[in-house]
């Protein structure tokens, strides 16, 4: 999936802005009729809301104001919010002329709605500039990225992208190819890398996407079709800002990243729109989850003490999407001690390759024996889907442990979210013996992803647990 979501921020200013549109709209009446009326509702007022917004959003299509937002400073801002409302009121007034519905409409609700629309809007504005270069591009949730440059690049394309201050990226670390620069800071950015082992960096590193900026001349020394396919097979996405004739590689596109013409190379497009759809059933599927689990807990926690003495609940370090760290939370299954007696049981292992299952595990209480059967000891994981750490439906979230000992190709099976089900569980899941096995039926679910496949995940996952297949 591109790491550089170019059309997304200007739809969410669009909503911020139809939202804005329908407070002021309401104030506005409430103000000039002391209340919303019976009348309000039922005459005029309704369709000629949804008449504004949709006229509003023509507006805002043909002008695109996003276009320099997150560099406009607080009076221009304002000057953009006062020319999109004169634009709007001159555009309702001219309707209202030439359909001669002016006469249903006070002045001074007109007027009302427009000053408050400016002072909300512009508010609104200014709230969602500081959610989206405050807090988002210091969260999680937004892309990280490493370039791939020279030294003597390198302090002018951090130049150029932190005055474009945009929040759809950060870059968390550099790869100088030129010369040993491991240890030092870029403009404040750590380099992590040089040419000889950035594939080995970018595997336990949290990394959505590799911008590579290289001169043409240095560029014809190094194989770029290699360099992309590797990091292709790890799942992470390449923009190449150089010119990049003769390369036979699949799902590129054409973009621009911070003033860089950047050719970008990706396994898999993701649908925008699909992944937004796939989020909204995460936080419904999630709410539901976290009900039922509070309601579960009231009969298994005190359980889980009686047995065997410790913590309810169970927490663990997982690596997510694209090496992103977060805190798995289950029903505790096991003895209190269970991590410190793992080391004990390595040698019983049944699971080949980067994953750790045994039959009869000495470690698992009566009590945890049952929950795992049905697979209630999962149902706190509804918190993590909550969250957005995990999705309801994804790839299994390995330990960090698994993770330092992947290979550079079984970092893609991490390009979506990690998921609370998965085409592996439904598939056998402790049956399969085999880490191989469970990394091709991952890149199968990613390779082949739609809705419509969460949902027959979803139901079979359903079946699974209702009849204990596969459950240990």
């Amino acid at each position: 999936m591109a790491f550089i979501k170019k059309n997304m921020p200007g739809r969410y200013l669009l909503l911020v802005d139809c939202i804005c549109i329908v407070i002021s709209y309401v104030l506005a009446a409430c103000i000039r009729y002391s209340m919303v009326t019976r009348y309000w509702y039922y005459n005029t007022f309704d369709w000629a809301l949804i008449f504004t917004i949709l006229l509003y959003s023509g507006i805002f299509i043909a002008v695109n104001p996003y276009k320099g937002f997150s560099k406009r400073g607080f009076f221009d801002e304002l000057a953009n919010v006062c020319k999109l409302n004169l634009a709007l009121s001159l555009s309702i007034t001219a309707f209202l002329f030439l359909t001669q519905e002016g006469a249903a409409f006070s002045r001074l609700f007109f007027l009302l709605f427009i000053l408050l629309n400016v002072l909300i809007t512009y508010t609104s504005r200014l709230y969602f500039k500081w959610l989206l270069l405050g807090v988002y591009k210091k969260s999680m949730s937004n892309s990280k990225i490493m370039i791939v440059t020279t030294s003597v690049q390198a302090t002018d394309m951090l130049s150029r992208i932190n005055s474009e201050n945009t929040w759809e990226y950060v870059v968390t670390y550099l790869t100088i190819v030129d010369t040993d620069m491991v240890g030092k800071r870029v403009h404040g950015v750590p380099v992590k890398a040089n040419e000889s082992n950035m594939f080995e960096v970018a595997r336990k590193e949290v990394l959505d996407g590799v911008l590579i900026h290289l001169p043409s001349d240095y560029a014809e020394t190094v194989n770029l079709e290699d360099i992309i396919e590797q990091f292709q097979n790890m799942g992470v996405d390449v923009s190449l800002s150089i010119h990049t004739f003769g390369l036979r590689l699949s799902e590129q596109t054409i973009q621009n990243m911070s003033g860089y013409h950047v050719l970008t190379f990706s396994n898999k497009v993701f649908n925008e729109y699909h992944l937004h759809i796939k989020r909204i059933m995460d936080i419904l599927g999630g709410l539901v989850g976290c009900i039922l689990t509070l309601l579960l807990g009231i009969f298994i926690a005190p359980a889980i003490v009686l047995e065997s003495p410790g913590p309810v609940l169970f927490s663990q370090t997982r690596v997510g999407k694209n090496g992103r760290r977060f805190k798995i939370y289950k029903f505790r299954s096991m003895c209190a001690e269970a991590e410190e007696k793992k080391a004990g049981l390595l040698a019983q292992n049944e699971v080949s390759g980067q994953m750790f299952k045994i039959t009869n595990d000495p470690r698992v209480t009566k009590v945890g024996n049952f929950l795992r059967k049905t697979s209630l000891d999962e149902f706190p994981q509804f918190f993590n889907v909550l969250k957005g750490d995990m999705s309801l439906v994804g790839t299994r979230p390995p330990t960090e442990e698994e993770f330092l000992h992947y290979e550079g190709r079984h970092k893609r099976r991490l390009a979506l979210n990690c998921g609370l089900t998965g085409l592996w569980q439904v598939s056998g899941r402790s049956d399969i013996r085999d880490f191989e096995d469970v990394v091709n039926l991952d890149l199968k679910y990613i390779d082949n992803w739609s809705l419509r496949m969460d949902i027959k995940i979803i139901l079979k996952t359903i079946y699974v647990v209702l009849f204990a297949r596969g459950s240990r």
